[in-house]
């Protein structure tokens, strides 16, 4: 493929916009959905390269139902799907195989059907996973204490196409940060954890102890790096994407 490099939310919007969403008004005139592309991905980040490109990536996006049209069209969508869809998008192949690991590659093919990655899902199947709580409810101190913060980003980061259910933008909405009584206190014991070891690079540094005196303030910078993403009111992801947010 030697077509310009395009970002995977771009891509997949392309993709919906061009493709499936054609498809679904011809063989589905009636139904109601929504459209977007959230969760695993560093696409989702918006920290995706030509080098992404090598597991997990490529023109995907999640396709939202009500409960009744899941039951009811999820497996002629996907039939559909695999029958009509092109065979590639903007160059980008739409048809995936699987690396040994059991990443998803995308692969060229030119006949037979699409083994398509539009994952077909409710609003509550996809948060009950993704973060194990319900959209339709409301978040208490502990949900927020226990999503990781990874996930969380990958949520508000993420973009919807379309929201023809009304439901996943609410539900983007309610997942953009913290509360304000939950994000204090989380300023709080992060300070807590820097006081807690700052006297330590010194400590190691008496005893003669030059590696543990390295690591210690390593762990202090990434903590304070941390501290940072509170006070800008942003999400952290995980760490190999935690340098690049950062900057």
């Amino acid at each position: 493929m030697n077509q310009p490099f395009i970002k995977g939310l771009k891509l997949g919007e392309l993709y919906f916009e061009e493709t499936v969403k054609p498809i679904l008004a011809a063989h589905f005139p009636q139904l109601k959905y929504s459209a977007g592309r959230l969760g695993y991905g560093s696409d989702v980040l918006g920290f995706d390269t030509p080098q992404s490109m090598d597991h997990d990536w490529g023109p995907k996006f999640t396709l939202f139902l009500t409960d009744f049209d899941y039951e009811t069209y999820k497996d002629r969508i996907d039939q559909v799907l695999r029958q009509e869809l092109p065979y590639e998008i903007r160059g980008y192949p739409t048809n995936f195989d699987r690396n040994a690991d059991g990443t998803t590659v995308m692969q060229a093919i030119d006949s037979g059907l699409v083994n398509h990655e539009v994952a077909i899902s409710t609003t509550k199947i996809f948060f009950e996973e993704y973060l194990h709580f319900d959209p339709a409810h409301e978040l208490d101190v502990t949900d927020w204490l226990t999503f990781p913060q990874q996930r969380l980003r990958t949520v508000a980061g993420g973009r919807i196409f379309h929201d023809g259910l009304g439901q996943l933008e609410s539900a983007q909405n309610k997942l953009r940060f913290y509360p304000r009584d939950v994000w204090l206190y989380l300023l709080a014991a992060q300070w807590v954890r820097i006081s807690q070891e700052d006297p330590f690079v010194g400590r190691c540094g008496q005893v003669g102890d030059d590696v543990g005196s390295v690591l210690v303030a390593a762990r202090l910078v990434r903590d304070v790096m941390k501290l940072c993403f509170l006070l800008e009111q942003q999400y952290a992801p995980y760490m190999k994407w935690f340098g690049t947010a950062f900057a």
